[in-house]
């Protein structure tokens, strides 16, 4: 669904002279895109990102749940009362950003070759992790901070004993984790 308005959005980052003043508008960008390739040209760079998708959500969530395994057996379970500010695991935080790691780790060689497929531009095998530094610093405080938020929606859920539908749940979590991140993607 979104895909469109990520090739969309790649395009208009992408500088196409030296005057400013002559970047098409994005509506303008849309028709050239599909006069160029027609429907098809909005999806472009998408196959790298749908075949890596499970691969990465795997090893956002697989790294996450073993530091966090491993933290407690290690140290035991965090109490309540060594949280930061009250509501915030710090065995959470941990292992949210090596989780966030361990998807930057899979996610930037498809994401490069995504860009790359987007903007038209040939690439190299030897060049899939440019940009990586970039993508692993992004992932890791946006997986941390959607994690943080689910911990921190859980608590307080229990606490006034609702139920939220995981998708919402996720959702909700989701968007407070991109809006936390934001300037960094």
């Amino acid at each position: 669904v979104g895909q469109p308005f990520e090739t969309l959005k790649t395009l208009a980052q992408v500088p196409t002279s030296t005057n400013p003043a002559a970047k098409p508008s994005l509506l303008q960008s849309a028709r050239n895109l599909y006069n160029a390739g027609g429907f098809r040209a909005f999806y472009r760079g998408g196959v790298p990102l749908l075949m890596g998708g499970g691969l990465m959500r795997s090893a956002q969530f697989g790294v996450y749940s073993s530091v966090v395994k491993n933290l407690e057996h290690r140290y035991g379970p965090t109490e309540p009362n060594a949280y930061y500010f009250g509501c915030i695991n710090p065995h959470v935080v941990v292992a949210g950003f090596f989780g966030g790691i361990g998807r930057g780790v899979v996610e930037g060689p498809f994401e490069m070759v995504k860009v790359r497929r987007q903007v038209v531009s040939g690439w190299k095998f030897a060049e899939v992790f440019q940009g990586f530094g970039t993508t692993l610093f992004r992932n890791s405080f946006l997986f941390s901070s959607f994690v943080i938020y689910m911990d921190i929606l859980k608590q307080q859920l229990v606490q006034r004993d609702m139920e939220l539908p995981p998708f919402l749940k996720a959702g909700i979590c989701a968007n407070l984790a991109w809006f936390s991140v934001w300037p960094l993607g």
